[in-house]
């Protein structure tokens, strides 16, 4: 008679919590190639709570595995936000004002994970300018006003020019949706100022805000 144990073959031995957390943002990634905004909303979620479940054992905090899960966290988070603003293009696919609203939760939760990582000035700005985005797309003009004046000061900080130029261009968007006067600078004056100043990537940011403008105003 033979042990039957002896002759089993060797359990699978799980993944090493990197490299699930690698396969948890990458199946988002792929959903987000072809998927619509709610589908990728719906991915990001579900990647969150298993990326949060593989971080919860002390011996993820000892690996540094805690800190590579944050981060990806915060990087699906963000995409998944900014994939579902209207304002990347004239021809996008309008979302539900429930899809912004979710969108929103996910940018704020990114730029608290922003915050929490100490991952600096620069990021810092950007998270504020997708919370700013997502607010003007849902109309809620003086928040998105106040959120863009933070981006534009923390790309101050962060001796970030061009980005700086960028978030002062979305307020005088928002100023130009909402009918107020451009005390503060118009757009034309941005664009100007970001041609003048010979940016590698002037002009892109150039077509991003006269596309923004087209969409919201």
């Amino acid at each position: 008679m033979t042990d039957d144990m002896t002759n089993q073959p060797d359990a699978a031995q799980p993944l090493p919590v990197a490299e699930r957390i690698a396969a948890e943002e990458q199946a988002v990634n792929h959903i987000r190639k072809d998927g619509c905004p709610p589908d990728v909303i719906a991915a990001a979620e579900r990647a969150e709570d298993a990326i949060r479940r593989l971080i919860a054992d002390p011996a993820a905090r000892a690996s540094g595995d805690e800190r590579a899960g944050l981060l990806a966290i915060k990087r699906l988070l963000y995409n998944a936000a900014a994939d579902c603003w209207p304002g990347w293009s004239v021809n996008s696919v309008p979302c539900s004002e429930d899809a912004l609203e979710r969108a929103l939760a996910f940018a704020r939760r990114s730029a608290d994970l922003v915050d929490q990582l100490d991952l600096g000035l620069k990021q810092q700005g950007t998270a504020q300018w997708l919370i700013g985005a997502l607010q003007l797309a849902l109309k809620s003009f003086d928040a998105a006003a106040a959120s863009f004046s933070r981006a534009e000061a923390l790309y101050e900080q962060a001796g970030a020019p061009l980005l700086t130029l960028l978030a002062r261009g979305y307020g005088a968007i928002v100023r130009e949706a909402t009918g107020r006067s451009p005390h503060e600078g118009s757009l034309e004056e941005t664009l100007t100022a970001i041609a003048a100043g010979d940016f590698p990537d002037g002009a892109a940011f150039i077509d991003q805000l006269a596309t923004a403008r087209k969409v919201f105003v």
